[in-house]
């Protein structure tokens, strides 16, 4: 768009002959701004260039952002927002100062990158024709993916609820009666006799550690997100279904002081900024429920649906890998598989969504 005078007489056709700034400013591995941002005018001009035409509304418009900053400011702006606002959700692309736990030393942007970024951002000027763009609706792909979770023979959920049963048959129901069990489920995580915080999958593993003496927890082929703990999972979960969430305290009275500092870290955390990105959970998941990241609708963040069914993952997925892929998401420094914090985490979310009804394993995007 630098290298192109836009006007109201022009008919546009024809994509339209990317600059390099418009390129980082599409691009998921560099600028990625039309993630957060729309151009509408852009987006108007640029529907077979699917990277442009799938904007958010996560930020405010870029429309006349020319017009309203001269390029220094545009420049500080990219550079690092923080100082013109320093409570703003623009990551700073030209500094990692004061970031936590972020996963990359270098800037987000190099020098050129951003004054190509600027000079793009400076074309952006109310001269350019405004139409009413096509909102990228995510209802229908949500309709969709409602309708694949509820018929039981399409959906891919359905294998592992089939093969969680098998299991369930064959190594747990010596000790355990079903009922009990599904019943403990909307109770997850709790302390464990030994006070450690641990969640439904950790207790499946246990069991299963106990029924096989073969399998250790530092094997490769043993973990928290392998399939046949995540089948368990899934099968106790469908059977757990419009239970509601029920996080309650520990009846040991010694072990209270323990719990409670669990839940004010997993709150904290929640609310504290992390990554390259310097986003919290509550800037997205309170701040921004009902916003957009390209198509990706940002809902409140409750754990009602997992495991989930991810299309993006093309597998199913505890809780834990969705954290972990949230740290991925604002590159920060991803906790290892059962690490302590994903468990806090997990316990304050379940907190806040008290009493919500489970929805069993899910489908999501």
């Amino acid at each position: 768009m630098a290298a192109v005078c836009l006007t109201t007489s022009i008919a546009w056709s024809q994509p339209l002959e990317l600059s390099e700034g418009l390129r980082i400013m599409a691009d998921r591995a560099t600028g990625n701004c039309v993630s957060c941002h729309e151009i509408p005018a852009w987006k108007e001009t640029s529907r077979s260039a699917n990277r442009l035409s799938l904007q958010g509304n996560f930020g405010p418009s870029l429309q006349g952002v020319g017009s309203r900053y001269n390029k220094e400011q545009l420049r500080q702006w990219v550079v690092d927002a923080r100082v013109i606002q320093p409570n703003t959700l623009m990551p700073p692309f030209g500094t990692t100062e004061k970031l936590n736990l972020a996963a990359r030393s270098e800037n987000l942007l190099t020098h050129s990158q951003i004054e190509a970024v600027v000079d793009a951002l400076s074309t952006f000027t109310q001269s350019i024709p405004v139409s009413s763009p096509e909102k990228v609706d995510a209802q229908p792909i949500a309709s969709g993916l409602a309708q694949l979770q509820s018929t039981q023979a399409m959906s891919p959920i359905s294998l592992w609820i089939d093969e969680g049963k098998r299991r369930w048959e064959k190594d747990c129901i010596a000790c355990h009666t079903l009922e009990k069990v599904v019943r403990s489920a909307p109770t997850f995580p709790k302390l464990d006799s030994a006070q450690k915080l641990i969640n439904l999958e950790d207790q499946i593993a246990v069991c299963r550690q106990r029924v096989d003496k073969t399998l250790r927890p530092t094997s490769s082929s043993f973990s928290n997100e392998d399939n046949p703990t995540l089948e368990l999972s899934t099968f106790l979960h469908d059977a757990a279904r419009q239970l509601p969430i029920h996080i309650t305290p520990p009846s040991n009275s010694n072990h209270v002081a323990v719990w409670t500092k669990h839940l004010a870290e997993g709150e904290s955390l929640f609310k504290t900024r992390i990554g390259n990105m310097n986003l919290s959970c509550q800037q997205c998941h309170i701040g921004k429920v009902g916003t957009s990241m390209r198509a990706q609708r940002i809902n409140a963040g409750h754990p009602t649906g997992f495991p989930a069914y991810r299309v993006s993952w093309q597998g199913l997925g505890s809780i834990e890998r969705r954290i972990r892929a949230c740290y991925s998401g604002v590159q920060a420094q991803i906790p290892a598989q059962q690490d302590i914090r994903l468990r806090q985490l997990e316990l304050h979310l379940k907190m806040r969504a008290q009493g919500m009804p489970l929805e069993g394993p899910s489908i999501r995007q």
